[in-house]
């Protein structure tokens, strides 16, 4: 790792995580982690130091452009902050702390059954009826509209800023759950390290993105270009679509003036000859054909097993979800409790989690073994990066468990919930690294499958509503959390010849240093400028804790359970179970369908489906990309048949070209908007590129 390369990609990191999130909910522009695991402000900025910058610099000095290993260091580290501004982290996390008190006042069932009474005080900010216009209502609104003072000297604004927070009331809160944010980011990177040689060496997993990225900047000595733009094939791809996305963005802006390049066509005669699609989860959008050239793109470099699985996702859901809801099934699923469709999810990232173990169970059982021998020397010819990440692992999800078992929540509802929401996030990041998916959506939440499971008496009141705090705060998007971004730096960190190990490392450090600046940032805006007003954060996500005990609550009490709920040891409540209707045959069938698909992909030579379509169906993301996906599996599978896998290998500079000219694209409208915001203080006229 070169020096310069660091101070760059922590001054990036930096600015990603602590203005991020004024950037995209206060200021509501385009955000900084559009693209999601395909970042367009890492990307496209990477795009533009190697086309435009790296040149330069070579005119004034010849050593002086970033070299390929430098250029890695810096996307990864910087994809990694990504996970910070948005709902990896701070979208909602400050709002969870303070935007109940709200709630609470207006929603009348709350103060008639106590709800907040069942969160322990240390999870909130120490809010009381004294400082609740200074600590609450002063964060909802803003302590002024516009900016500072004019009289305010510059270098004055910044401590004025920081003085609005009232930080005697977040202390308690920040010290609450800023260690367990850190304990979670050091398990994701551990585990990123762990499966890191099993994923890249032994499976051989395409990293779609990874690849696409690094093809970015991989370039011959003496070239100053990368050797993929040195194709003629790379600029074909890239003019074309580069050209289609300059010209639908204008016309957003001007549509007197353009006409639009339709990248999508309606097809509801079939809905009209069939209305009960209508019935099913995003049913209507397969009557939508949508193409987006990035995800063609991706899917040029996909396996024909993947891309194929990827493509009639959707087409195999309805032939499932029509039957079952003509015949009275209700496949309801609320994002945090769940239902039928989470549920079947759920059970599905459970086998995979299993089939990945058994893959890799000479690999994992040896890196575990090896952990767990401290008093033995680790040999020289094992993975030590693997050995030392698996004891940081499990130190840290023990101390993770321990801490959540103080806010109230019994040891064995804690360790559950621990696992399985490190279990969404390695899952979450296979699909990345196996698919190219760059937009995931479990659609399951770890207290929804423990409520779905046990029941409100036997987790009692306080777990449910403390396992949700812990989900909404730590994992309530695992796709954009940190492993998956991690999962993908470190591969490309590989291709340059930088060391997982001392790469996660960095990257952990940085992870917590973007935390610190981001909360600091996001509470003077908050307190200066007044909370975002996008629902999801600001009343959605903090409600949904609410929203899962005050049911139970209720039936406990109408049972007259409540007092043994609240007060009885977890394991004199194991009698009492309840578990959610159609729970166990929705997380049977998820569970089944891998198992068989997975054993029919191990033991059928010809099978030509991949068990990962029963944890992506049925949600937003793959229903929009379903097409595309489809797309690029019958253009690859057309140029397998007519040049064979020469021919594929030779196109695949074009599809690198697609894929570059959609991230810049993406990045011309995103500075495009921030230029006329600052300009005309008005927000800008949006333009939806990428399915989000």
């Amino acid at each position: 790792m070169s020096w310069r390369a660091l101070v760059i990609g922590v001054a990036a990191s930096l600015f990603i995580a602590g203005a991020g999130h004024v950037n995209d909910r206060i200021l509501n522009l385009e955000s900084f982690t559009s693209g999601h695991l395909i970042p367009v402000i890492v990307l496209g900025s990477l795009f533009l130091t190697v086309v435009v910058l790296n040149p330069l610099l070579r005119r004034l000095r010849p050593d002086w452009p970033l070299r390929p290993a430098e250029l890695a260091l810096i996307v990864a580290l910087t994809m990694a902050a990504c996970s910070i501004p948005g709902r990896g982290l701070m979208e909602q996390f400050t709002q969870n702390l303070v935007m109940p008190f709200h709630w609470n006042q207006v929603t009348p069932g709350w103060k008639e059954h106590g709800l907040l009474g069942y969160v322990p005080i240390q999870a909130f900010v120490a809010r009381t009826d004294a400082n609740h216009d200074a600590v609450v209502t002063r964060y909802i609104t803003g302590s002024q509209q516009g900016g500072l003072a004019d009289a305010v000297p510059l270098l004055e604004r910044p401590r004025r800023l920081w003085e609005q927070v009232p930080w005697e009331a977040w202390w308690p809160a920040l010290a609450t759950w800023l260690p367990m944010i850190f304990l979670s980011a050091l398990s994701m990177c551990a585990l990123a390290v762990i499966v890191h040689r099993q994923w890249s060496d032994h499976e051989h997993l395409s990293y779609p993105i990874a690849e696409c990225s690094a093809a970015l900047f991989e370039r011959q000595p003496g070239e100053i270009l990368p050797s993929v733009m040195g194709l003629r094939l790379f600029w074909v791809g890239f003019a074309p679509i580069l050209l289609i996305r300059l010209n639908n963005g204008l016309q957003c802006w001007f549509p007197d003036v353009l006409v639009p390049v339709t990248l999508s066509w309606p097809m509801t005669a079939i809905g009209t000859a069939w209305p009960a699609i209508y019935k099913t989860t995003w049913g209507s959008l397969a009557l939508q054909l949508s193409l987006f050239p990035l995800v063609v793109a991706l899917a040029f470099f996909l396996s024909s097993e993947i891309s194929l699985t990827m493509g009639i996702s959707q087409l195999l859901y309805l032939l499932l979800a029509i039957p079952l809801v003509t015949r009275g099934v209700n496949l309801y699923t609320d994002y945090g409790v769940g239902g039928f469709e989470g549920d079947l999810r759920a059970g599905a990232y459970v086998a995979l989690t299993f089939t990945m173990l058994y893959s890799g169970r000479q690999y994992y059982r040896q890196v575990l073994a090896r952990a767990l021998a401290f008093w033995r020397r680790v040999e020289a010819r094992a993975d030590v990066a693997a050995v030392w990440a698996c004891r940081a692992c499990l130190v840290s999800m023990a101390a993770l468990v321990v801490l959540v078992t103080r806010l109230g929540v019994a040891w064995p509802w804690a360790a559950a919930t621990v696992v399985l929401m490190l279990l969404g996030m390695v899952m979450t990041s296979r699909i990345a690294a196996e698919t190219g998916l760059f937009y995931i959506s479990p659609r399951w939440q770890p207290f929804g499958v423990l409520l779905g499971m046990l029941g409100g008496y036997t987790l009692g009141p306080v777990g449910v509503v403390v396992t949700a705090l812990v989900c909404t705060n730590l994992c309530i998007d695992q796709s954009q959390a940190l492993m998956p971004y991690l999962v993908n730096g470190l591969k490309i960190g590989e291709k340059a010849g930088l060391t997982p190990g001392r790469l996660a490392r960095t990257t952990f450090l940085l992870y917590v240093a973007g935390v610190v600046v981001a909360v600091a940032v996001t509470l003077m805006a908050s307190y200066h400028f007044g909370c975002t007003s996008y629902q999801w954060s600001r009343q959605r996500i903090p409600i949904m804790p609410f929203q899962a005990v005050e049911p139970e609550v209720l039936q406990m009490r109408l049972t007259g359970t409540l007092a043994d709920g609240e007060g009885l040891p977890w394991f004199h409540k194991l009698s009492g179970i309840h578990s959610r209707p159609n729970f166990w045959p929705a997380a049977g069938l998820g569970f089944g369908l891998v198992a068989a698909f997975s054993a029919l992909r191990l033991r059928v030579p010809w099978w030509p489906l991949h068990p990962v379509l029963f944890l992506l169906w049925a949600t937003w993301p793959m229903a929009m990309t379903s097409y595309s996906f489809l797309a690029g599996w019958f253009i690859k599978g057309v140029v397998m048949r007519v040049g064979g896998p020469r021919l594929v290998v030779r196109l695949k500079p074009l599809m690198v070209g697609v894929i570059a000219a959609e991230i810049m694209g993406a990045l011309v409208f995103t500075l495009v908007g921030g230029v006329y915001f600052f300009a005309t203080g008005k927000p800008p006229i949006s333009y939806v590129y990428f399915p989000r």
